[in-house]
């Protein structure tokens, strides 16, 4: 009796050590198009731990009748990011707007016009919440509903404060029943990759280097940006003109302006145009690398669409 006792309890342990732990979350690339989101993919990939979706939200609807991102994201994400992810077996998910609209509207461009909005920058950048966050996560909430959830973000290793402070973290929305349980992770910070580590890996690899992804009107663009969507893209230039004009003043009479605004000594307010903005003669920013140290850090803005 003593020795079939044993033998069960014996059985037992065998059976508890060979058991599977708890399953493995499911990883979810929140794919931007850019040199970021790119460079963290390769490096997945070359590591042998790829993710299992990798998931761009488009701004800009289908037919292209407003201004989304720039013509150089989408060719890379058609012409490389895809294809890489298909050779590799990973899930490629593009949110259209049809689908997944920007609050009912067709476009962030056409959610902005209708509220008689323009673009502005910030800590929150509302239009990253409206047009990326939400429709992420409400794809989330459809595919692993009631479920943990490991999301990587690429933020590089420069934006470190950025990821202790991103409002969009895993954890800080409360998941209610039917929800995905968001975790965000940003592994090209673990791994100490810059935006000059993100470029060199790229050519390292072989594959052409994609510009910073944005939306065209960004008001984080360079005036340099800016004189290349006037002079490349002058239809949907004008529309951005015309949302600006159209913009009503503030409570305090101040006609706003998405670039080149500022509060002057007398405390007048500058708020120039595009049109005039962009005439003034663009000067690049060249600054060191705080990670690397390399004397001139990359800029996000070379390679297809330099």
């Amino acid at each position: 009796m003593a020795d079939r006792d044993h033998l069960r309890a014996r059985l037992r342990t065998l059976a508890s050590s060979e058991s599977p732990g708890p399953p493995r979350r499911p990883c979810v690339l929140a794919y931007g198009g850019g040199l970021d989101s790119f460079a963290l993919l390769l490096d997945a990939i070359e590591r042998g731990e790829p993710p299992d979706v990798a998931v761009f939200a488009d701004v800009a609807d289908p037919a292209g009748l407003d201004p989304g991102e720039w013509p150089g994201t989408y060719r890379h994400i058609r012409e490389v990011a895809q294809p890489l992810c298909a050779a590799h077996g990973i899930e490629f998910v593009w949110l259209d707007t049809e689908r997944y609209p920007v609050r009912r509207a067709r476009s962030l461009f056409a959610w902005m016009r209708e509220r008689g909005q323009i673009p502005v920058s910030g800590p929150n950048r509302i239009c990253t919440i409206v047009a990326k966050v939400e429709r992420f996560e409400r794809w989330l909430d459809e595919r692993y509903p009631d479920q943990d959830v490991e999301t990587w973000v690429g933020f590089e290793a420069n934006e470190a404060d950025r990821a202790a402070y991103d409002p969009n973290a895993g954890g800080r929305r409360r998941a209610r029943p039917g929800q995905a349980r968001r975790h965000n992770r940003y592994p090209l910070i673990e791994r100490g990759l810059c935006r000059c580590g993100c470029e060199e890996l790229v050519i390292r690899l072989g594959y052409p280097v994609p510009r910073k992804s944005a939306c065209v009107y960004c008001p984080y663009g360079s005036r340099g940006d800016w004189q290349r969507f006037a002079r490349e893209l002058p239809q949907h230039f004008a529309q951005t003109v015309e949302l600006e004009a159209a913009k009503l003043p503030t409570s305090t009479g101040k006609k706003l302006s998405i670039m080149g605004y500022r509060t002057l000594p007398d405390g007048g307010y500058r708020a120039p145009p595009l049109p005039v903005w962009i005439q003034g003669k663009y000067r690049p920013r060249r600054m060191p690398c705080p990670v690397c140290g390399r004397p001139e850090r990359a800029t996000k803005a070379t390679g297809c669409d330099g």
